[in-house]
Protein backbone atom coordinates (compact mmCIF):
# COMPACT_ATOMS: atom_id res chain seq x y z
CA UNK A 1 0.00 0.00 0.00
CA UNK A 2 2.69 2.63 0.97
CA UNK A 3 4.56 1.60 -2.32
CA UNK A 4 1.54 2.17 -3.82
CA UNK A 5 1.19 5.90 -2.50
CA UNK A 6 4.97 7.05 -3.13
CA UNK A 7 4.18 5.55 -6.84
CA UNK A 8 1.18 7.69 -7.34
CA UNK A 9 3.56 10.94 -6.50
CA UNK A 10 5.52 9.57 -9.79
CA UNK A 11 3.62 10.51 -12.66
CA UNK A 12 -0.12 11.68 -13.62
CA UNK A 13 -2.53 13.52 -11.07
CA UNK A 14 -4.76 11.79 -8.48
CA UNK A 15 -7.06 12.70 -5.85
CA UNK A 16 -6.59 12.36 -2.30
CA UNK A 17 -10.10 12.81 -0.33
CA UNK A 18 -9.70 14.31 2.60
CA UNK A 19 -12.16 12.40 5.56
CA UNK A 20 -12.17 13.04 9.06
CA UNK A 21 -13.23 9.86 10.54
CA UNK A 22 -13.61 6.15 9.54
CA UNK A 23 -16.88 6.02 8.43
CA UNK A 24 -16.55 8.93 5.70
CA UNK A 25 -12.82 6.94 5.23
CA UNK A 26 -14.80 3.55 4.71
CA UNK A 27 -17.53 5.29 2.54
CA UNK A 28 -14.69 7.34 0.36
CA UNK A 29 -12.78 3.80 -0.50
CA UNK A 30 -15.87 2.35 -1.07
CA UNK A 31 -16.84 4.71 -4.12
CA UNK A 32 -13.48 4.14 -5.78
CA UNK A 33 -11.08 6.86 -4.14
CA UNK A 34 -7.48 5.66 -4.50
CA UNK A 35 -5.93 7.59 -1.27
CA UNK A 36 -6.86 9.31 1.18
CA UNK A 37 -5.98 12.53 3.59
CA UNK A 38 -7.04 13.47 6.83
CA UNK A 39 -8.41 17.33 7.73
CA UNK A 40 -7.61 18.98 10.55
CA UNK A 41 -9.89 21.36 10.42
CA UNK A 42 -12.82 18.50 9.55
CA UNK A 43 -11.44 16.86 12.90
CA UNK A 44 -11.37 20.13 14.86
CA UNK A 45 -14.76 21.07 13.92
CA UNK A 46 -15.89 17.63 14.55
CA UNK A 47 -15.12 18.16 18.19
CA UNK A 48 -16.40 21.74 18.03
CA UNK A 49 -13.19 23.36 17.91
CA UNK A 50 -11.51 26.06 15.77
CA UNK A 51 -8.80 24.76 13.01
CA UNK A 52 -4.83 25.78 13.06
CA UNK A 53 -4.74 26.90 16.37
CA UNK A 54 -3.03 24.47 18.16
CA UNK A 55 -6.50 22.93 19.33
CA UNK A 56 -5.98 19.33 18.45
CA UNK A 57 -3.37 17.47 20.89
CA UNK A 58 -1.06 14.90 19.24
CA UNK A 59 -2.76 12.05 21.19
CA UNK A 60 -6.18 13.00 19.60
CA UNK A 61 -4.81 13.59 16.11
CA UNK A 62 -2.95 9.97 16.19
CA UNK A 63 -5.96 8.14 17.70
CA UNK A 64 -8.12 9.62 14.98
CA UNK A 65 -5.51 8.55 12.31
CA UNK A 66 -5.05 5.23 13.49
CA UNK A 67 -9.03 4.47 13.37
CA UNK A 68 -9.19 5.78 9.23
CA UNK A 69 -5.76 3.96 8.97
CA UNK A 70 -7.73 0.88 10.16
CA UNK A 71 -10.83 1.20 8.50
CA UNK A 72 -9.36 1.12 4.74
CA UNK A 73 -6.88 -0.70 2.66
CA UNK A 74 -5.71 2.01 0.82
CA UNK A 75 -3.18 4.79 1.05
CA UNK A 76 -3.44 7.66 3.93
CA UNK A 77 -1.40 10.89 4.39
CA UNK A 78 -2.56 12.21 7.55
CA UNK A 79 -2.46 16.31 7.78
CA UNK A 80 0.24 16.26 11.22
CA UNK A 81 -0.24 20.45 11.16
CA UNK A 82 3.09 21.88 12.70
CA UNK A 83 3.81 17.91 13.77
CA UNK A 84 2.23 18.84 17.08
CA UNK A 85 5.47 20.46 18.21
CA UNK A 86 7.96 23.33 17.54
CA UNK A 87 11.22 21.64 17.15
CA UNK A 88 12.56 19.19 14.82
CA UNK A 89 12.44 16.39 17.46
CA UNK A 90 8.66 16.46 17.90
CA UNK A 91 8.31 16.38 14.35
CA UNK A 92 10.54 13.21 14.00
CA UNK A 93 8.76 11.81 16.67
CA UNK A 94 5.27 12.76 15.36
CA UNK A 95 5.99 11.08 11.71
CA UNK A 96 7.54 7.72 13.68
CA UNK A 97 3.70 7.65 15.48
CA UNK A 98 2.10 8.07 12.46
CA UNK A 99 4.16 5.34 10.25
CA UNK A 100 2.94 2.82 13.30
CA UNK A 101 -0.38 3.49 13.18
CA UNK A 102 -0.20 2.81 9.47
CA UNK A 103 -0.37 6.34 7.59
CA UNK A 104 1.80 6.08 4.48
CA UNK A 105 2.77 9.55 4.79
CA UNK A 106 2.27 12.73 6.53
CA UNK A 107 2.32 16.75 5.92
CA UNK A 108 3.55 19.02 7.77
CA UNK A 109 3.19 22.57 8.18
CA UNK A 110 5.81 25.70 8.18
CA UNK A 111 2.75 27.49 10.27
CA UNK A 112 3.33 26.90 14.44
CA UNK A 113 -0.36 27.50 15.17
CA UNK A 114 0.57 29.97 17.47
CA UNK A 115 -0.04 33.33 16.66
CA UNK A 116 2.73 34.56 18.51
CA UNK A 117 5.48 32.29 16.66
CA UNK A 118 3.57 32.90 13.70
CA UNK A 119 5.81 31.30 10.42
CA UNK A 120 8.83 29.11 11.45
CA UNK A 121 11.66 31.09 10.00
CA UNK A 122 13.00 29.31 6.96
CA UNK A 123 16.33 27.86 8.63
CA UNK A 124 13.93 26.08 11.05
CA UNK A 125 11.61 25.36 8.55
CA UNK A 126 14.30 23.52 6.79
CA UNK A 127 15.25 21.88 9.43
CA UNK A 128 11.66 20.06 10.54
CA UNK A 129 11.85 18.97 6.71
CA UNK A 130 14.78 17.09 7.43
CA UNK A 131 13.74 15.42 10.75
CA UNK A 132 10.87 14.39 9.05
CA UNK A 133 12.31 13.17 5.68
CA UNK A 134 15.43 11.35 7.99
CA UNK A 135 12.73 9.57 9.93
CA UNK A 136 10.62 8.62 6.85
CA UNK A 137 13.81 7.33 5.30
CA UNK A 138 14.46 5.06 8.41
CA UNK A 139 11.55 3.29 8.27
CA UNK A 140 12.01 -0.08 6.72
CA UNK A 141 8.72 0.86 4.00
CA UNK A 142 7.99 4.13 2.25
CA UNK A 143 6.57 6.91 3.65
CA UNK A 144 5.31 10.68 1.96
CA UNK A 145 6.42 13.43 3.55
CA UNK A 146 4.29 16.65 1.97
CA UNK A 147 6.24 19.73 3.05
CA UNK A 148 3.77 22.59 3.36
CA UNK A 149 4.31 26.43 2.91
CA UNK A 150 1.75 28.02 4.52
CA UNK A 151 2.42 31.56 3.29
CA UNK A 152 -0.93 32.18 1.83
CA UNK A 153 -2.78 31.41 4.34
CA UNK A 154 -2.36 32.65 8.00
CA UNK A 155 -1.83 36.65 8.81
CA UNK A 156 0.73 36.80 11.77
CA UNK A 157 3.94 39.55 12.74
CA UNK A 158 6.00 37.83 10.25
CA UNK A 159 4.03 37.08 7.36
CA UNK A 160 5.57 37.50 4.05
CA UNK A 161 5.54 40.85 2.02
CA UNK A 162 5.18 38.45 -0.96
CA UNK A 163 3.72 34.94 -0.52
CA UNK A 164 4.31 33.25 -3.74
CA UNK A 165 8.21 34.17 -3.59
CA UNK A 166 8.43 33.09 0.13
CA UNK A 167 6.22 29.61 -0.53
CA UNK A 168 8.26 29.21 -3.92
CA UNK A 169 11.66 29.44 -2.00
CA UNK A 170 10.74 27.24 0.68
CA UNK A 171 9.42 24.38 -1.25
CA UNK A 172 12.61 24.63 -2.92
CA UNK A 173 14.54 23.90 0.21
CA UNK A 174 12.01 21.59 1.22
CA UNK A 175 12.69 19.85 -2.20
CA UNK A 176 16.28 19.37 -1.83
CA UNK A 177 15.56 17.97 1.55
CA UNK A 178 14.08 15.02 0.06
CA UNK A 179 10.21 15.70 0.52
CA UNK A 180 8.34 13.73 -1.73
CA UNK A 181 5.67 16.12 -2.02
CA UNK A 182 5.26 20.09 -2.00
CA UNK A 183 2.29 22.02 -0.84
CA UNK A 184 1.29 25.77 -0.78
CA UNK A 185 -2.24 25.79 -0.38
CA UNK A 186 -3.94 28.96 -1.19
CA UNK A 187 -3.79 30.26 -4.75
CA UNK A 188 -6.53 28.61 -7.28
CA UNK A 189 -5.71 30.17 -9.70
CA UNK A 190 -4.26 28.82 -13.35
CA UNK A 191 -1.72 31.35 -13.83
CA UNK A 192 -0.48 30.76 -10.03
CA UNK A 193 -0.54 27.28 -9.77
CA UNK A 194 1.56 27.21 -13.00
CA UNK A 195 3.84 29.10 -11.42
CA UNK A 196 4.43 26.52 -8.42
CA UNK A 197 4.00 23.28 -10.74
CA UNK A 198 6.99 24.65 -12.68
CA UNK A 199 9.18 26.56 -9.54
CA UNK A 200 8.62 23.34 -6.58
CA UNK A 201 10.83 21.83 -7.11
CA UNK A 202 9.10 18.24 -6.84
CA UNK A 203 5.69 16.65 -7.23
CA UNK A 204 2.67 19.59 -6.35
CA UNK A 205 -0.31 19.52 -4.26
CA UNK A 206 -2.75 21.42 -4.80
CA UNK A 207 -6.12 22.70 -3.14
CA UNK A 208 -8.65 22.56 -4.79
CA UNK A 209 -11.59 22.93 -2.81
CA UNK A 210 -15.37 21.78 -3.41
CA UNK A 211 -17.08 24.10 -4.87
CA UNK A 212 -14.36 25.73 -6.69
CA UNK A 213 -14.42 25.65 -10.79
CA UNK A 214 -11.03 23.84 -11.53
CA UNK A 215 -11.72 20.07 -12.82
CA UNK A 216 -9.11 17.63 -12.91
CA UNK A 217 -8.74 17.49 -15.95
CA UNK A 218 -7.34 21.11 -15.73
CA UNK A 219 -4.86 20.04 -12.41
CA UNK A 220 -3.47 16.97 -14.80
CA UNK A 221 -3.20 20.07 -18.27
CA UNK A 222 -1.39 22.24 -15.43
CA UNK A 223 0.93 19.45 -14.27
CA UNK A 224 -0.62 19.01 -10.56
CA UNK A 225 0.50 15.85 -9.39
CA UNK A 226 -2.07 15.26 -6.28
CA UNK A 227 -5.34 17.59 -6.01
CA UNK A 228 -6.46 17.55 -2.04
CA UNK A 229 -9.98 19.35 -0.80
CA UNK A 230 -8.91 20.26 2.62
CA UNK A 231 -11.64 20.64 4.91
CA UNK A 232 -14.16 21.70 2.03
CA UNK A 233 -15.74 18.43 1.80
CA UNK A 234 -16.52 18.42 5.39
CA UNK A 235 -17.93 22.16 5.15
CA UNK A 236 -19.74 20.81 2.15
CA UNK A 237 -20.98 17.81 3.92
CA UNK A 238 -22.40 19.89 7.15
CA UNK A 239 -23.98 22.25 4.03
CA UNK A 240 -26.18 19.53 3.55
CA UNK A 241 -26.81 18.69 6.95
CA UNK A 242 -28.13 22.11 8.04
CA UNK A 243 -30.41 22.38 4.35
CA UNK A 244 -31.77 19.26 5.50
CA UNK A 245 -32.23 20.65 9.12
CA UNK A 246 -33.25 23.99 8.14
CA UNK A 247 -36.23 21.70 5.43
CA UNK A 248 -37.30 19.74 8.47
CA UNK A 249 -37.82 23.00 10.54
CA UNK A 250 -39.98 25.41 7.54
CA UNK A 251 -41.60 22.52 5.66
CA UNK A 252 -41.82 19.58 7.83
CA UNK A 253 -40.81 17.75 4.95
CA UNK A 254 -38.63 14.94 4.84
CA UNK A 255 -37.67 14.25 1.47
CA UNK A 256 -34.10 14.90 0.28
CA UNK A 257 -32.48 14.67 -2.38
CA UNK A 258 -29.99 12.58 -2.71
CA UNK A 259 -32.01 10.26 -0.51
CA UNK A 260 -29.59 9.19 2.94
CA UNK A 261 -27.69 6.27 2.06
CA UNK A 262 -29.22 2.96 3.71
CA UNK A 263 -28.14 1.68 7.15
CA UNK A 264 -27.20 -1.55 5.99
CA UNK A 265 -25.73 -0.11 3.02
CA UNK A 266 -22.91 1.43 5.73
CA UNK A 267 -23.74 -1.56 8.35
CA UNK A 268 -21.85 -3.46 5.21
CA UNK A 269 -18.92 -1.53 4.93
CA UNK A 270 -17.64 -2.57 8.38
CA UNK A 271 -16.87 -5.65 9.93
CA UNK A 272 -19.71 -7.31 12.25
Amino acid sequence: MQSTFTTLHQAGTFLLVNVHDAGSARIAEAVGAVALGTTSSGHAYSLGRRDAEGALSRQESIERAAQICAAVDIPVSVDAENGWGHEPEDVAATIAELAGVGAAGASIEDWSGDQTIGYYDRSKALERVVAAVETANALDRPFVICARAEAFLHRAHNSPADPMAEAVARLQSFADAGAGCLYAPGPRDVDSLRHLVAEAGGPLNALLGIGGQLTMDDATTIGIRRVSVGGSLYRATMAAFEAHVQQLLKTGSFVVDPPPIPATTISGLFAG
